[in-house]
């Protein structure tokens, strides 16, 4: 079976999130700048002690919260659509379990990066957002960049 054949609660493989439309890769990378953005705001009034951890809480909450709602609304007979044909909106609680554990830790992670760089007052700077959104970007919706490419 050919993986864009799979339905979202078939996934198994990171490579299959390959296989996503572009407004899914497109939703998930606006969600990823706008928290860099936001942290960027953050970090000169809360650069101390735990704030970075509190901060990747708020974060993972507010991102998993409408899943796990969501999730109530499954029933044995709703349909799971292939990965090539999924809406953002209709589809987003669907995924297997570990999708949404794959995506938090990738939010963490874009979240310690940029908090530790804006913690260094020498290099603080709209410069450094900006290369960072533009790192961000591309490593976040390359998937679809790199399937315009094959194509």
């Amino acid at each position: 079976m050919h993986a864009a054949d799979k339905k979202l609660n078939e996934m198994n493989r990171l490579g299959d999130m390959a296989h996503f439309p572009a407004v899914v890769n497109a939703g998930a990378t606006a969600n990823i700048l706008l928290t860099l953005c936001v942290t960027f705001m953050l970090v000169p009034h809360y650069s101390q002690g735990y704030a970075p951890f509190i901060w990747i809480a708020i974060v993972l909450c507010v991102n998993v919260l409408p899943v796990v709602l969501l999730r109530f609304t499954l029933k044995p007979e709703t349909v799971y659509p292939t990965l090539r044909t999924m809406n953002f909106f209709r589809d987003q609680h669907k995924f297997s379990n570990w999708v949404y554990l794959a995506a938090s830790a990738n939010m963490a992670f874009w979240i310690l990066l940029a908090w530790a760089l804006f913690s260094v007052p020498e290099i603080y700077s709209t410069a450094l957002l900006e290369g960072l959104l533009v790192v961000a970007f591309l490593a976040t919706f390359s998937p679809v960049l790199l399937r315009r490419r094959r194509a």
